[in-house]
């Protein structure tokens, strides 16, 4: 029913004590009779309990009574011409010129533009319900650029509770998303490896599953046809959304193709999160030279921040010790955990290098 749920709670509540259809309607329009202001979803809620028992003509006396006492604060225009139509099998005139004149209002009410009726006989109800859906995934499509954009932040600093926190909401908001679930899966086999190490007593040279898999001919053959697609999708994308080049790169990087995500990122616009995701695609490939040299470009032609300048140290002491400079990415980590005690990351890194 729409509307709100205290007013499906107390229709159920009156339901199950045996009132009769004409009871529970008497019963709710008193109660709302007496509300000096109704809000969207109150008004909606009653016309749509209404008409769903038929009494069209208590519907008409709240209308009424609700407009001479100046409560309804968003007319249900959508309700009203629903319950002409099934009284009369049309949308009068005067009711769609009415409607006509009151889509100059902005915040019309939203019951104007579900029925199709009306979507049909006014352009302007047809043309403003386009631009909602419109403006809906143009604000669903920022959504998720921003959710992406924060788990990366996290993964790049090790934020493992935030990291998993952003990729349930993804998976809230975004359930059929193709790309989400490629992530959401990719995070489940990285939670995998992580708890497989953590049993293991030591890191271990065989290759994982995942690896095996890549390396079989049929493995290969697969990944070589998800390339062509993903390769695919950026092309279009140059031309349409260059901005979600930059999920495709985070999302073949999430399954190792680390090669192939630093190119798809070369082929979209240059922003401040694509260039640090070529930096984290750098470390995770091992390619330490090419990350500093990266890194020292990043610091001279980007802007910084706090949370840019901690994510560049850190890097650059990876790096280094990934070189073999042990005893220069040690210091600079302890520099760093310093200046950000509260980044516990850092402090698990340096305990692992001192002691390894």
């Amino acid at each position: 029913m729409a509307g709100n749920s205290n007013l499906e709670l107390e229709i159920h509540s009156l339901f199950m004590e045996g009132s009769t259809p004409d009871h529970i309607c008497n019963e709710i329009l008193a109660k709302f009779e007496k509300s000096e202001v109704l809000s969207s979803s109150e008004t909606q809620g009653v016309s749509h309990f209404l008409i769903s028992a038929g009494r069209f003509d208590l519907l008409f006396k709240f209308y009424l009574n609700s407009l001479r006492r100046n409560s309804i604060s968003s007319f249900p225009w959508g309700y009203l011409a629903y319950a002409l139509k099934e009284i009369s099998g049309q949308v009068p005139e005067v009711i769609l010129d009415l409607i006509d004149v009151a889509l100059k209002d902005p915040n019309i009410d939203s019951s104007t533009y579900r029925m199709q009726e009306l979507l049909d006989q006014l352009p302007k109800v047809a043309e403003h319900e386009k631009n909602l859906r419109q403006q809906f995934t143009m604000e669903q499509l920022e959504l998720k650029n921003k959710l992406i954009l924060q788990l990366n932040h996290n993964r790049l600093y090790q934020l493992s509770e935030q990291e998993e926190l952003v990729i349930k909401q993804l998976v809230k908001n975004f359930p059929n998303d193709a790309e989400i679930r490629l992530l959401h899966q990719a995070h489940l086999e990285k939670k995998a490896d992580e708890i497989l190490s953590r049993v293991r007593s030591q890191r271990q040279s065989t290759p994982s599953h995942r690896s095996s898999a890549i390396s079989s001919p049929e493995g290969e053959e697969f990944i070589a046809q998800v390339k062509t697609q993903i390769q695919r999708l950026a092309n279009e994308y140059q031309g349409t959304y260059p901005e979600q080049i930059y999920n495709l790169a985070l999302m073949c990087m999430n399954f190792e193709l680390y090669d192939f995500s630093y190119d798809l990122l070369m082929q979209g616009p240059e922003t401040f999160a694509g260039e640090w995701l070529k930096a984290e695609i750098l470390f995770e490939s091992g390619r330490h030279l090419d990350l500093l040299k990266h890194i020292e470009n990043l610091e001279k032609n980007l802007t910084t921040t706090p949370d840019s300048t901690y994510g560049a140290i850190y890097l650059k002491a990876q790096a280094y010790f990934g070189l073999g400079q042990k005893d220069m990415a040690i210091q600079m980590l302890e520099a760093l955990s310093q200046a950000r005690p509260s980044y516990r990351s850092t402090e698990a890194l340096l305990h692992q290098w001192r002691t390894s």
